[in-house]
């Protein structure tokens, strides 16, 4: 496990020296979804290479899952790793929750992945899926036993309807089945691995967890975790960081590229990401340092937080992580971006459907919603509602755990909800000039 950090004062500059001379093995590790071709094909000499630069760079933590090209991405790390690592000094998490069968196509654009492996992803949380997939990643891998397993991409954001069967699927059959096989020495830890904050919370209260993977929600552009990543440090469990520069936009500086034309969760960023993105990156060179320097290693900053992914594609990626890595980012920069990233909005309890402003909002901010973030629609002021989850008309309001009126309009994730789309259900009427929402 990787020294713990704090927040900032004579710890923003974090132990530069060590990290340099232990090759930044100890707070950083290889995310493999690059090498599973993720938006572009990547050949089997790069991503062996790739791993190989890695290696020699000092890490000796990689992450990878079955989804990843469809079993492409495992198997290029097993087999680089059983060529450079015979002594298997490295660590390896995997995840399960998809199991692949045969019939996906090797060619074309499939969830993102370019000419993956010839399989296609099946949901399944259950005891005996969980077994199933992972005997499949080890035979992948070429090992016998994994440090980290996983289960992947549990969530609303991912299953809509189908959460609760999953989750379900997971609780009552799933974890149980994790349990064994750390118990059996085949794991070393258990946890999942998402990208949503809501399921993490919903898991760890029904479950003991060793370690959160969790992607894109702890970053210089979205900090919707900190909540979150302060339970996991007071219960003790292991935070891994992955989609630090969510999803590229992070990558590279925008005096480089355009930031417009790069990946922000997966997908493309709004006017207003990029505005924020290029905002960042203006304070940072205010104070001499490139915004993907700063975006990589600013998770480590919280305590929670045991190490950042990179996801890596070739061995220039893998140097330019560690030139990253090694840049000593004066304390006065982390103030201004953190001060850049006031909480305003604040979750009461965890079966809530809104979210309560506790400073300003302003249309364009980036607003934390079940499942990752959202553009204010609207300027919301101290004191309302935005709806954490979309809701449409009928949906109970649910604030302190409990219904507290009814909608009579849908909102989207992020809107605000008041009396012009929501009615109370203990008056018979709602008005603009009525006070008793507003106490609600």
């Amino acid at each position: 496990m990787a020294s713990q950090h704090g927040h900032g004062g004579s710890d923003g500059t974090r132990r530069r020296e060590a990290i340099v001379s232990d090759a930044i093995g100890a707070d950083y590790g290889m995310g493999t979804a690059a090498i599973g071709n993720l938006y572009r094909a990547v050949d089997d000499d790069t991503a062996d290479a790739t791993v190989a630069a890695a290696i020699g760079a000092g890490l000796r933590y990689f992450d990878t899952a079955p989804y990843y090209g469809f079993g492409l991405a495992e198997r290029r790390l097993g087999a680089a790793l059983a060529r450079h690592d015979p002594d298997a000094t490295c660590r390896v998490s995997t995840k399960v929750g998809r199991r692949l069968v045969p019939g996906g196509e090797r060619g074309g654009d499939r969830h993102g992945f370019v000419a993956g492996d010839p399989y296609a992803p099946v949901f399944d949380y259950t005891a005996d899926g969980v077994r199933r997939c992972f005997d499949d990643s080890l035979s992948r891998l070429r090992r016998g036993r994994v440090e980290v397993l996983l289960a992947h991409d549990l969530g609303r954001m991912t299953h809509g309807d189908d959460h609760a069967r999953h989750l379900r699927d997971f609780l009552d059959g799933g974890y149980g089945a994790m349990v064994a096989l750390r118990d059996a020495g085949l794991v070393g830890a258990i946890g999942v691995g998402v990208n949503e904050i809501a399921v993490c919370e919903e898991v760890l209260e029904r479950v003991p967890l060793d370690v959160i993977l969790l992607a894109g929600r702890y970053t210089l552009l979205d900090r919707s975790a900190a909540g979150l990543l302060d339970r996991c440090h007071r219960q003790g469990v292991r935070v891994i960081v992955g989609g630090a520069y969510n999803s590229g936009i992070l990558a590279r500086d925008p005096a480089d590229a355009d930031p417009g034309e790069s990946h922000y969760d997966y997908a493309t960023p709004s006017d207003a990401v990029v505005a924020r993105t290029r905002a960042l990156a203006r304070t940072c060179a205010r104070h001499g340092v490139a915004l993907p320097a700063a975006a990589i290693q600013f998770p480590l900053r919280h305590p929670a937080v045991d190490r950042v992914l990179a996801g890596l594609a070739s061995p220039a990626e893998v140097a330019a992580l560690r030139e990253r890595a090694a840049v000593t980012v004066p304390d006065a920069l982390w103030s201004a971006l953190e001060g850049g990233g006031r909480q305003q909005l604040i979750l009461l309890h965890p079966d809530d459907n809104v979210l309560v402003c506790v400073a300003p909002i302003a249309a364009g901010d980036l607003l934390p919603v079940s499942g990752g973030t959202t553009p204010a629609r609207e300027g919301v002021t101290v004191g309302h509602k935005v709806a954490r989850q979309a809701l449409r008309p009928g949906d109970k309001v649910i604030k302190y755990g409990a219904p507290i009126g009814s909608m009579t309009a849908a909102a989207a994730a992020g809107q605000w909800v008041h009396m012009h789309n929501m009615k109370s259900d203990y008056i018979a009427s709602h008005t603009r000039s009525a006070v008793t929402e507003q106490r609600a």
